[in-house]
């Protein structure tokens, strides 16, 4: 089968040349995650769009109202060691750091990921908790997507046929604001279908000790990477007591939506999303993790 290759140079050469695909193209970067579906036979691209060379795709910025801006075609390695993303965000350099192989990380951009949409992805995770827009590009210009609704399905996101995500732009945190991120995992960078992973972002309210405004990504959990307003409506102006903790865990058995896969139940992966959320929102309030098996970025 052949496949037509664009190099584009421009967002508004690859925004072109999606329209002239007419859903047919698929876009690529680092090419981490195509390159592996295209050698299983999996996806047979007619047209293929190098997106690798856009200058608007690059770099990291924080702008004048103290938002971060990542671009699109950023890779993982540039977010683990980028100064402006650790002093605004600490967890997000903390976890590209440790999301995969070197390959993958000089490689792989943090849009690429995003875009997979792959349910256990940690980028989409971070972002969730830090309530990140994706600026989108297509023929109408561009289009802001609230993270909380650009995951709409399994591998599939709200970006349009003749769209790609130019940028990701993160919020400045309230003063008092903390992070964490937790992954409970077999092995390191074994068992993919296994992993769950939590990010947290709060603030605690130094008078009362409740925890305020909480925010939270799972993954590994549901079809998409997800939230849920639900467990954040109970955990915000609470105190983080055992009792709390109690209440969550049951609710967790009803919102989460994880499968049976070949090492864990989903009921499995239910129990163990509760303790790694538990842990990972007191690693955040106070600094203290208790627990093995749990990998903490």
């Amino acid at each position: 089968m052949s496949c037509q290759y664009t190099q584009a140079t421009s967002v508004d050469e690859a925004v072109s040349a999606l329209v002239d695909a007419n859903g047919e193209a698929h876009l690529i970067a680092g090419g981490v995650a195509l390159v592996i579906l295209m050698n299983e036979k999996l996806v047979e691209p007619s047209w293929l769009i190098d997106v690798s060379r856009i200058e608007a795709l690059h770099g990291i910025d924080r702008l004048p109202d103290g938002t971060v801006r990542i671009g699109a075609a950023v890779t993982h390695r540039e977010i683990a060691e980028s100064q402006v993303i650790s002093e605004a965000f600490p967890m997000v350099p903390e976890m590209a750091a440790e999301i995969a192989c070197g390959r993958i990380m000089n490689k792989g951009t943090i849009g690429g990921n995003i875009c997979l949409a792959d349910p256990q992805g940690d980028p989409p995770i971070a972002m969730l908790a830090l309530d990140a827009t994706m600026r989108a590009a297509g023929p109408d210009g561009a289009r802001d997507i609230p993270v909380r609704e650009f995951f709409v399905d399994l591998y599939t996101t709200a970006l349009r046929e003749d769209e790609l995500l130019q940028e990701i732009l993160i919020p400045p945190m309230k003063e008092g604001s903390v992070t964490a991120f937790g992954k409970y995992a077999a092995r390191k960078a074994m068992d993919y279908t296994s992993t769950i992973s939590i990010a947290v972002r709060l603030i605690r309210n130094d008078s009362s000790g409740n925890l305020d405004e909480v925010s939270l990504g799972f993954g590994g959990v549901g079809q998409t990477p997800m939230h849920s307003e639900e467990i954040e409506r109970m955990l915000t102006g609470a105190a983080p007591t055992d009792a709390l903790f109690e209440a969550v865990r049951e609710k967790l058995f009803d919102v989460l939506e994880p499968i049976d896969d070949h090492l864990y139940s989903a009921n499995y992966k239910r129990h163990v999303s509760a303790v790694t959320l538990r842990r990972t929102i007191m690693k955040a309030y106070d600094g203290t993790w208790e627990g093995e098996g749990v990998l903490i970025r």
